[in-house]
């Protein structure tokens, strides 16, 4: 610009940032927030510009009205049209929607009604369920009745159903016959008609109210909803007199009820008014309350003495933490202050041994069985998972006492061992501190630890000091196997705390051994391996019988000879078994230990490299409280929270704050951090959640989160010290006062504050490590916090490798090695499956190839052509299974489960291995032509050339193709599978499984061959006739108001002919007659003629209530004036009248049509749907549920097979059966579907077959449209290899184990005959 006072050019530069990033106050470029949808956005603020794909918000991050989010795996998510009644923009009659929980919500656009907009309002016509159609209004040319707003016109045709001022026609553009004038501008048709005498006459009765309304009513007074939902539903309802008449029948009724529950209250005390809808319900109130009161004293009683005694335990330990600190005397500078703090722990937990709680206990958690067997109310119910959770709170402290035990020579303790004691058959290790003083006590041959049986003589394991050395010893069902450490004699160990870990990984052990720094030497390690001959890798313990002790033998257990010594004199505690924390004070029995004579040793904690950081650990179940936080901090202007996370979890509590109904969560959630929180917002809770890179922090590593609240109303987040987002809100202070970190009670979680969040239902506890949590940047020792239950010190690297992997089915995991599969190997993984084909492991040096896989249910190993085959063919029975794979110059071995072997005698050759990396694959590969694995592997691995066998850390592949590293969800077939008896599923015949598709369609396997063409045209010959005898002329009506015929065109005939005299004759006979007043009598009807049903709109003075159902039966050679009426407008369910016996069903004709059910019924991600069908043609589809485009369950007949597709919104599975009695074959044919999140399982008869879906899903629409018998095609998937209707019989059709009833569906569309199904 030019400066007027010094006439000089002065150039500003101004820093530009790029496309897609924003200059922020600090001039620096940050990028965009837009997830997406937007190319650029504002400086300072980065509020994006023209947010596009139907996005709006200042960060792009909510979708338009009319339209939902659907997310995708990776996080991101676009818009997709409301399924209001369809997911695409043509039929997306919406002005706003949303969803609740799983339920769709449909604000429609004028002329558009129904839950989901799917059909017309009255006043319009239309019909929305087809693709492209809409509603229009009704066009009568002002020449309705206005008294008739409900039923202007055919709400499908559109055509005029009263037109009034004497005028006729579809659209009432015409004057009547026998009138005369302008129909549509003057309005003015008269004529000879006698006017006055119809006007003069008594008026026939217009119906009064909307018939939707009534409809919407009957079915809310029929359903089983409760009180506060049938207001809500009833105040949607647009107003009229129905509607008002009704709403104050329902406020009646709710005084009623609420009368009632009050005097129910008084007489039954703790009973809720909302928990008390109906007289039956306080009736069983009163039962369950009488049988509280008559155990009152007994098992109750019982439960809460014993509560009392944990929270003494809890009590003791709050107390410890003052009491203790003042009486001992020891400097925190050097050692771990929670020896003194779990001191009085000690004390206090061997009074209670003393005082048998041991023996309480057992007795305790029988009597909270009995009780609720006997299904209390809902207080007590609570009250009894408290005191679960109690116990499982002092357990929990007491596995993780890290505090030694000194033992003297005759001392030993028992521990409780394992809670799963299937994790320690494949990988078994233990980790512990030692401490021996040699110049004190001589070193001799003593016991350590054992692990087995209690007579000494199945799978075992153990240590010891034998000959100076620390010796580890094991056997898997052979000869012992003893591995000591020789590098490193103890009687040369430091009078210190030592790290002692040995490990078993199948038949291949090690013993490892820490001394920690000392003031002139570093940290020293030593290890021994060794490995046990013949084949047995499984560490099989017995539940009933087996036990864990240290330090010596109680007199009731004998140990096998090799660890057969005198008991240990020194100080141990225990680390880890496996991953699990686990304490000496976790114990099941002490033996001669005298903790006033024996105090144990101090440790320092500092003392090894990996504890050098303070850190905490925490396993998913504690949780550290911090109360009164403004005791190191005050709430400000600005008020901070830091917390430093490293974890590989998925999901769970970094820190929460509740207060009453405000709560403050900052969470992970599926990998991703996530915020919500709300102080008593006006516009409910505020959620701050992105799939920003930035914000996903389950990768191992440390992370320091920071949550910053500035000025009361702006939230601003920042990871590892960057600012990743923030949110403002309505203005209001911190209502808080404590804070819980990686975790919560759920007395908080499931508190009658909380319990109107889902939010919070759905948190979980954290497992990972924080090294410190601050306020106001005020550091917290958490384990000094006296809520704080349930965490441990130290942070050990284990913790955060993968050793489990899942496989979709669609991925594969790829690393490199110095291996040779060709020449010496040995593998072994856990595997667990429910498909019957997938590749397990996979390598290829050019056409070799050297695979493990499972293969119609068996595990092949296959080197270069050579096959070995497991002799059992079930390991897809989602069961752990263990498999070791070797290769020698000899032979080629296969050995699963330890019992089942298979060997082959391996071909010569004079090929050598080499020193280069190979490339092999766990669970697929991208060029092997077997199947992906889908399902769990687990403690995979493989001799190297460059280092020693030890388990595989997946977290380290370099190709991770769809898999996940973090969980590994228990994948068995649904509960209700379980049930069904064992003589079907031995009679199931093998090989019906499928290969899991790597494209969308997912086809059944073999069936892609078929021209697309011929599909509909070479349906299979079937037993039954497609098209059984009928009778000429006749049609069969179901008996319900839906199954009718609608004939136009009548009217007209019917108004021109007078007369006034009318007859019913039968069979010829005059059975009655009668004769109006008046010479010549016009009846003034409209059109359409119904038969056989009629609406109940419809039907509202002439006809009795008891007849508005409509006929049943059949009826044949209807004429009018003598001629016959053979075409209806309009049909909904009605057949042709067939001939011979019938039987009860629903029967399907070949000429097409469908049912749709209402909303009653769950297809959502968890259901039982079974059917009873006899089809008549070899395809056709049985059901479509549709939530979207993308979101839908089909199952379907396809060539004599039966074919469930599922469509969870991320890809498209399904599996197929094919009977081994044809489905054709003109018997019945019982069919069950059931979906347990992923797992999709069909059966047919007593034949079955599942399929696993993907495992990150979206919810499906449970409130979804639902077809059976077929659909209409624009709604059905391209996928599907028969797109016609069912043609057949069908019968007992359940959901969820309840019956469905066609007769009161939404909607019989088409030939269908509700009711009866001909036999013939």
């Amino acid at each position: 610009y030019v400066d007027s006072s010094c006439s000089c050019l002065v150039v500003s530069l101004f820093q530009v940032c790029s496309r897609g990033f924003f200059l922020s106050e600090q001039e620096t470029c940050l990028p965009c927030n837009c997830k997406g949808h937007a190319d650029s956005c504002e400086d300072i603020t980065g509020i994006c510009i023209e947010c596009q794909d139907h996005t709006v918000g200042d960060f792009c991050e909510q979708c338009e009205d009319r339209y939902l989010p659907v997310f995708h795996p990776d996080g991101t998510f676009v818009c997709r049209p409301c399924a209001c009644p369809l997911s695409f923009e043509s039929n997306n009659f919406a002005t706003h929607c949303d969803k609740r929980g799983n339920f769709l919500r449909c604000v429609c656009q004028d002329g558009y009604a129904g839950h989901y907009c799917e059909r017309c309002a009255p006043g319009y016509y239309g019909n929305p369920m087809e693709m492209g159609n809409s509603c229009k209004k009704c066009d009568c040319n002002g020449n309705s009745d206005p008294n008739l707003i409900f039923n202007e016109c055919n709400n499908v045709t559109g055509q005029c159903l009263n037109c009034w001022g004497n005028t006729t026609g579809d659209n009432c553009e015409r004057c009547a016959p026998g009138f005369y004038g302008d129909a549509i501008s003057a309005k003015d048709c008269r004529g000879r008609c006698h006017i006055k005498n119809m006007m003069n006459s008594k008026p026939y009765h217009l119906p009064d109210c909307d018939a939707c309304i009534w409809s919407l009513i009957g079915d809310i007074r029929q359903s089983n909803k409760t009180l506060d939902q049938v207001r809500n539903s009833v105040l949607n309802i647009s107003t009229g007199a129905a509607a008002n008449d009704r709403l104050k029948y329902y406020n009646y009724t709710a005084h009623r009820l609420q009368v009632s529950t009050l005097k129910s209250q008084a007489v039954y005390g703790n009973v809720h008014p909302e928990n008390v809808v109906f007289n039956e319900e306080c009736m069983l109130l009163s039962l369950c309350c009488n049988r509280i009161r008559s155990d009152a004293n007994g098992h109750v009683q019982k439960a809460l003495n014993a509560l009392n005694v944990y929270d003494n335990i809890v009590k003791n330990i709050d107390d410890a933490n003052i009491t203790a600190l003042t009486t001992l005397n020891i400097s925190s500078s050097t050692h771990d202050v929670s020896i003194s703090i779990f001191w009085f722990l000690l004390l206090f937990h061997l009074g209670i041994q003393r005082g048998k709680a041991e023996k309480i206990m057992p007795e305790l958690l029988s009597k909270l069985r009995v009780v609720e067997e006997k299904k209390p109310a809902n207080n007590v119910s609570t009250n009894i998972m408290k005191i679960r959770e109690l116990i499982a709170q002092a357990r929990s402290v007491a596995k993780k006492v890290q505090v030694s035990m000194k033992f003297n020579g005759q001392s030993s303790v028992e521990v409780h061992p394992h809670s799963n004691l299937d994790e320690l058959k494949t990988v078994t290790s233990i980790s512990f501190y030692i401490r021996v003083d040699p110049d004190k006590d001589p070193i001799e041959d003593r016991f350590l630890l054992y692990l087995g049986d209690k007579q000494g003589r199945k799978d075992y394991m153990g240590l010891a000091i034998k000959n100076d050395n620390l010796v580890y010893v094991y056997n898997l069902g052979g000869e012992d196997v003893e591995i000591p450490l020789s590098s490193k004699p103890v009687s040369s160990w430091p009078p210190v705390f030592n790290l002692v870990k040995v490990e078993r990984l199948g038949r291949h052990g090690k013993v490892f051994l820490t001394v920690p720094s000392q003031d002139t030497k570093a940290e020293q390690k030593f290890i021994q391996k060794g490995e046990a001959d013949g084949t047995e890798s499984l560490f099989d313990l017995d539940p009933k019988d087996n036990v864990f002790i240290v330090g010596g033998v109680p007199p009731d257990v004998k140990l096998p000879p090799a660890l057969s010594l005198a008991p240990f004199v020194g100080c141990i505690e225990l680390e880890t078994l496996n991953s699990d924390v686990i304490s000496l004070y976790n114990f099941k029995q002490l033996h001669k230990m005298d903790v006033v004579e024996s105090m144990p040793c101090p440790r320092h904690k500092l003392a090894f490299s990996q504890s050098r950081v303070t850190s905490y650990l925490f396993d998913g179940n504690g949780f550290a409280l911090v109360n009164s936080i403004e005791r190191r901090g005050k709430i400000g202007i600005v008020t901070r929270f830091d917390i430093e996370v490293r974890t590989v979890a998925n999901n769970g509590i970094l820190f929460l704050m509740v207060n009453e109904a405000n709560f403050f969560v900052l969470e992970l959630k599926n990998g991703f951090l996530r915020l919500m929180y709300d102080f008593g917002f006006t516009n409910g809770p505020v959620i701050m959640e992105s799939n920003l890179a930035k914000l996903q922090i389950n990768d191992a590593r440390y992370h320091e989160v920071s949550v910053i609240y500035h000025h009361s109303k702006k939230i601003i987040l920042l990871v590892d010290k960057s600012h990743v987002k923030s949110m403002e809100n309505e203005k209001k202070p911190l209502p808080f006062s404590d804070v819980y970190i990686g975790g919560a009670p759920s007395s908080i979680l499931l508190s009658s504050c909380m319990s109107h969040r889902p939010e919070m239902s759905s948190l979980v506890g954290l497992k990972g490590c924080v090294k410190g949590f601050q306020f106001q940047k005020n550091l917290f020792n958490l384990l000094e916090e006296q809520g704080t239950i349930g965490i441990s010190s130290g942070c050990p690297e284990e913790s955060f490798m993968s050793r489990k992997v899942y496989f979709t089915g669609n991925g594969y995991l790829g690393s490199t090695a110095k291996i040779s599969p060709f020449q010496s190997f040995e593998g072994g993984l856990n595997f667990r499956t429910l498909q019957s084909n997938g590749l397990l492991f996979y390598h290829r040096d050019g056409l070799d190839e050297f695979s493990l896989s499972v293969e119609n249910g068996a595990v092949v190993l296959q080197s270069k052509g050579t096959r070995v085959r497991s002799q059992k063919k079930n390991y897809n029975d989602g069961r752990s299974h263990f498999l070791v794979a070797s290769v020698t110059n000899q032979k080629y071995e296969l050995v699963i489960d330890d019992k089942d072997k298979q060997e082959k005698k391996k071909p010569s050759s004079t090929s050598q291995a080499d020193n280069v990396p190979k490339t092999f694959y766990y669970g697929g590969s991208p060029s092997s032509s077997i199947q992906n694995f889908t399902g769990c592997i687990s403690y995979a691995y493989i001799s190297r050339q460059d280092r020693e066998i030890e388990p595989e850390d997946f977290q380290g592949y370099h190709e991770n193709v769809q898999v996940s590293l973090q969980d590994c969800p228990l994948e068995r077939p649904p509960a209700a599978l379980h049930n069904k008896d064992s003589r079907e599923s031995s009679r199931r015949s093998p090989g019906h499984s499928r290969k899991v598709g790597r494209d969308e369609s997912s086809l059944p396997h073999g069936l892609k061959s078929y021209p697309l063409d011929v599909l509909e045209t070479e349906a299979a010959s079937c037993y039954l006739s497609s098209r059984p005898r009928v009778t000429h002329h006749a049609h069969h009506y179901s008996g319900f108001a839906h199954s009718r015929q609608e004939y136009s065109g009548i009217a007209s005939v019917i108004r021109d002919e007078g007369g006034n005299i009318g007859r019913l004759i039968i069979d010829g006979l005059t059975v009655l007659e009668d004769r109006a007043p008046g010479a010549n009598i016009s009846l003034l009807v409209q059109d359409p003629l119904y038969v056989g049903g009629v609406p109940s709109d419809q039907a509202i003075k002439n006809i009795q209530k008891m007849s508005v159902s409509g006929f049943s039966g059949c009826v044949r050679s209807l004429q009018l004036n003598g001629r016959w009426l053979t075409s209806a407008s309009h049909s909904f369910g009605v057949t042709p009248c067939y001939e011979g016996p019938s039987e009860p069903g629903t029967y399907f004709t070949e000429e097409g049509g469908y049912v749709l059910l209402d909303d009653s019924f769950d297809f959502g991600s968890r259901f039982k749907m079974v059917m009873e069908v006899r089809p008549r043609v070899a395809l056709g589809v049985l059901l479509h549920a549709f939530a979207g485009e993308k979101e839908y369950l089909t199952l379907y007949i396809y060539q004599n097979q039966v074919v469930v597709v599922v469509n969870n919104g991320v890809r498209e599975f399904s599996t197929y059966v094919s009977p081994r009695q044809e489905i054709c074959d003109g018997s019945w044919h019982k069919i069950t579907v059931i979906r347990d999140g992923k797992v999709v399982q069909l059966d047919v008869d007593s034949e079955g077959n599942h399929v696993v879906g993907s495992v990150h899903q979206t919810a499906q629409n449970s409130s979804s449209p639902v077809f059976i018998g077929g659909a209409p095609d624009s709604i059905l998937p391209h996928s599907l290899l028969s797109r016609r209707g069912y043609t057949g019989c069908m019968r007992n059709l359940s959901v969820n184990e309840s019956p469905v009833s066609f007769s009161k569906a939404a909607l019989v569309s088409g030939a269908v005959s509700v009711g009866t199904c001909p036999v013939s």
